[in-house]
């Protein structure tokens, strides 16, 4: 069987976008912030007589010459974007694939969302991407794949005609913004079949952070958001044991640090996700917790009834979610149909992340009908009392196929031909309420008011003080995070600002020594309460209430570090627990037990200690709060500079 050429590229993020954390790679001695991980699942499911290469412009700038000769040696040119790399794409199609044959698959949401513009263009970057693609693949890859690479066997030069689209005909027949076959099974089926990205396609320590899906779907109808649109409106999750696969597959690439899971929203089936974080509570305590995890979550979490997943998300290793809280306006809320907001109280859900040692991220979105200039105030106020020091900011976006789009289409507020591959710069895809110009004063507001030095560098300081230092967080720091503090260091050192960074770094420190106290303090207590306690050879103990209070904060501290490094399964561990607290609750413990949770509480504390001793935690994270910063600062000048330049053009 004769062997195929398949090249893999993955388009460039631009560097001024809040989350390319382009800014930071020099410090880092990284190359890109994320690995495409749709293209490498995307190979892991083409045929084994398919040699793929992969290029990822994020991570390689191979001159036009280099990448004309890799697309002209390709049997196919496989390419996953979205919306915000459709510049890199065009730079592609209008340059290095100019003068070749070799045909062209795009992915990703922007081969979903803007299908119609790309099938029948109107702007010259549409017509290169019509011209320039072959085929257009709708959703997820995984159904395509045979007929796919049938047409490609069939039609194995590259046509400048209209490109085709493989899309589910029940998914054509609906009208635009239509959301009826989102609970399609036949359309949207189940994850098992999907296998393990090729991670051999590249160089895993070129990334900031590695990537695992563990889910697809979400179960709300948020009016504005495409993904759902060829993702499902239901949660498809994977098992416990494919997870675990997964992430061995990552610790083998050597990587070390954090992992997105890129999941639409991780916890929009929760029976599921109680396995799932089972199976990395497993993987991790293994493997001496490699990995940071972080994800992306609905504002629901913080319901009594979801609530139960946030310790289980802590004892994963979890460092971060990002929420989509939108709009502290409720009314705004609701005309987005974001009805999980609505009920429930998003500082309330910011609080309980926070408490357990989980770090907020989140997502704001300014420009809906209700919003006035006095919105831009409430974001920035909820945004600095509830110190979320990752906080972004986007004009709203009606994206094609949304029920937004369609009512903005139905009202005449569409601007023809609008730009919507950038929720941040200077162009309006839709004719606001508020007028063009007042949405850009109260979107500059915004910035400028969270992104300024002072703002940042007071939110990180409520950030170190309102997030709980765990002891699920990575086991070891790499060598890269201790080149970026010292390059980070020298850098600041010598081109100024100094003051604030080092005030900022003095306060972390201070925090350190001041809860290195505390916990040794509380050593010393509990030390002493069990020497007197324990000073009866009795085989049973008796508990009063001052004792049963003392007792029942050595248990919370030994549960945390039987989780963590203990040699019991989590059943027995939870079973264990259970007993504890029983018996604590009638006043009598057996000796042997409370001799068990003495040693294990005590080993908490001494873990705490270490990771209080210089650098300390506080410190540690200060100046990856610093450096991260200083990636904020600079897309937000750079952003706010364009503006001014937009709107002084248009008032000329």
């Amino acid at each position: 069987m004769q062997r195929k050429k398949g090249l893999l590229i993955a388009p460039a993020f631009p560097a001024d976008s809040f989350w390319s954390y382009k800014h930071v790679m020099k410090y880092a001695a990284r190359k890109a912030a994320f690995p495409p991980l749709g293209l490498v699942t995307f190979a892991a499911l083409m045929p084994e007589d398919w040699d793929l290469t992969l290029v990822d412009l994020n991570v390689e700038s191979p001159s036009v010459g280099k990448l004309r000769r890799l697309i002209q040696e390709a049997d196919a040119v496989f390419a996953s974007a979205m919306s915000i790399q459709r510049e890199s794409l065009v730079e592609l199609l209008s340059g290095a694939a100019v003068g070749t044959d070799t045909p062209w698959v795009l992915g990703g949401p922007i081969a979903s969302t803007y299908r119609d513009t790309i099938l029948e263009p109107h702007t010259e970057a549409e017509k290169v991407l019509h011209k320039g693609l072959d085929y257009l693949v709708w959703g997820e890859a995984a159904p395509w794949i045979d007929e796919l690479v049938r047409t490609l066997d069939e039609n194995p030069v590259h046509s400048d005609e209209r490109p085709h689209l493989f899309i589910p005909e029940r998914v054509l027949q609906e009208p635009s913004g239509s959301r009826k076959y989102l609970m399609d099974k036949a359309i949207f089926k189940p994850l098992d079949t999907v296998p393990t990205p090729r991670w051999d396609l590249l160089n895993a320590l070129n990334y900031r952070a590695m990537m695992i899906q563990t889910t697809a779907g979400c179960r709300f109808r948020c009016n504005f958001c495409d993904i759902v649109q060829f993702n499902g409106g239901f949660a498809r999750a994977k098992d416990k044991a494919q997870v675990k696969v997964e992430l061995q597959a990552i610790y083998d690439t050597g990587f070390r640090g954090g992992v997105f899971t890129v999941d639409d929203n991780f916890v929009s089936e929760p029976k599921a996700m109680e396995d799932i974080l089972e199976g990395m509570i497993e993987f991790q305590r293994e493997n001496d917790y490699p990995f940071a995890f972080f994800t992306q979550a609905s504002l629901d979490l913080g319901k009594e009834e979801l609530s139960h997943l946030v310790p289980l998300m802590r004892h994963a290793g979890f460092t971060a979610v990002f929420l989509g809280i939108e709009n502290p306006d409720p009314d705004a809320l609701k005309s987005m149909n974001k009805i999980q907001n609505v009920k429930t109280t998003p500082a309330h859900t910011v609080g309980l992340l926070q408490r357990q040692g989980i770090e907020v991220f989140a997502g704001f979105i300014y420009g809906a009908d209700t919003d006035t200039l006095q919105t831009a105030d409430l974001i920035v106020d909820f945004v600095q009392g509830n110190s979320i020091f990752s906080s972004m900011t986007g004009k709203l976006t009606p994206m094609p196929h949304t029920p937004l789009y369609v009512e903005l289409k139905e009202q005449g507020r569409l601007v023809e031909h609008g730009d919507a591959q950038n929720n941040v710069d200077e162009h309006l895809q839709y004719e606001p309420v508020m007028g063009g110009k007042n949405l850009h004063e109260g979107f500059s507001h915004i910035l400028a008011s969270l992104f300024n030095v002072d703002a940042l560098y007071d939110r990180a300081r409520g950030l170190l003080d309102k997030v709980e230092i765990h002891i699920f967080r990575q086991a070891k720091h790499t060598r890269h995070e201790g080149y970026a503090a010292l390059r980070f260091f020298i850098n600041t050192t010598l081109r100024g600002g100094q003051r604030e960074f080092f005030r900022f770094l003095k306060d972390a420190i201070k925090r350190d020594r001041r809860l290195l106290r505390a916990n040794r303090n509380e050593a010393r207590t509990l030390a002493v309460f069990w020497s007197d306690l324990a000073a009866s050879a009795k085989s049973q103990i008796e508990l009063d209430a001052g004792a049963a209070a003392q007792f029942t904060r050595m248990v919370d501290y030994a549960q945390e570090s039987l989780v963590r490094y203990g040699d019991k399964g989590m059943n027995e561990i939870r079973e264990f627990i259970q007993s504890t607290r029983e018996a604590i609750g009638h006043g009598s413990i057996a000796r042997e037990q409370a001799e068990a949770v003495h040693a294990k509480a005590m080993q908490y504390l001494e873990v705490k200690a270490r990771m209080l001793r210089f650098p300390g935690a506080s410190l540690i994270r200060a100046y990856e709060l610093a450096i991260i910063a200083k990636h904020y600062r600079t897309v937000v000048r750079n952003v706010l500079d364009n503006g001014k330049s937009e709107m002084l053009h248009m008032s000329q």
